[in-house]
């Protein structure tokens, strides 16, 4: 079984055990910004839309923490200027799930995916989003008025 199925099925799984036990769990994503350009990702597992990297956040980590490694992990970019700009709660796959949002800047545009959880990834310019995830949606209106 490759690695891509693998994360496939314990997706499956972990959306099963949210569904019967509706967890709180606690997660970050990041708006990594370059000349102007967002960094966006699609994972290889759920929706196969747009959406910002992050995941989870490890007991006795703190969100700061869990998305620097989330980034590294997801698109091995070391983001410099990590700032939080807020948080909002999704019960889009069943769970509880109070995310952290933060923005940042990479020092080029360069990027090496994780191909177990990251199917592609790519630099766009905000006014030229499509197919973009509810949570991206979220995200770029906190991204908006924290620019005004």
């Amino acid at each position: 079984m490759g690695r891509r199925t693998l994360v496939k099925l314990i997706y499956l799984f972990l959306r099963l055990y949210w569904l019967i036990f509706r967890p709180n769990t606690y997660g970050v994503k990041c708006i990594i910004q370059k000349d102007g350009k967002i960094l966006m990702i699609k994972n290889t597992y759920g929706h196969k839309l747009w959406t910002f990297p992050g995941g989870g956040i490890y007991r006795q980590e703190t969100a700061e923490d869990a998305i620097k490694r989330e980034i590294m992990e997801e698109v091995g970019i070391e983001v410099k200027d990590l700032r939080k700009i807020g948080e909002f709660i999704s019960t889009a796959e069943y769970k509880i799930d109070t995310v952290t949002v933060f923005t940042g800047r990479s020092k080029n545009e360069q990027f090496k995916i994780d191909k177990k959880e990251i199917l592609e990834a790519q630099w766009f310019y905000p006014d030229n989003l499509t197919n973009i995830s509810e949570y991206a949606k979220k995200i770029i209106v906190m991204l908006e008025k924290e620019i005004r």
